[in-house]
């Protein structure tokens, strides 16, 4: 599989709130940015999936267009992305400029960083 392929399959991933996943598929010292919470780490990010899930709170379409990933160096990938992703209980779904900065790392690409910027229609 070429690494285009396996990063978006871990990115799609991601999407599942997987937290046995996400502990595995992010660095220790990941960083993820979103409007809602600001920067948060790798463990605060596996927490708020726990809550997300014990919530019912699970994403259930997520689609992305738009992808590029650009090769930074032989180690690391840079990822972007815009994402439409709707949870079940949601009439419409959120869209977002998505941003993934993945390190390869003892055989296998990790996430290292990861931000959102929600798309707003402005009429």
């Amino acid at each position: 599989m070429d690494v285009e392929s396996q990063l978006l399959e871990i990115e799609r991933k991601l999407w599942t709130n997987d937290t046995v996943f996400y502990k595995h598929s992010l660095t220790e010292e990941a960083v993820l940015v979103f409007a809602e919470t600001g920067p948060i780490t790798r463990s605060e990010a596996v927490e708020a999936i726990h809550v997300e899930n014990a919530e019912g709170r699970r994403w259930t379409q997520v689609d992305f267009d738009h992808v590029r990933i650009a090769r930074l160096t032989t180690a690391t990938c840079l990822l972007t992305y815009t994402v439409a992703a709707r949870r079940e209980s949601d009439s419409s779904a959120m869209s977002a400029l998505a941003s993934s900065v993945y390190v390869h790392h003892s055989g296998a690409w990790k996430l290292a960083f990861h931000q959102q910027t929600p798309i707003t229609s402005h009429k």
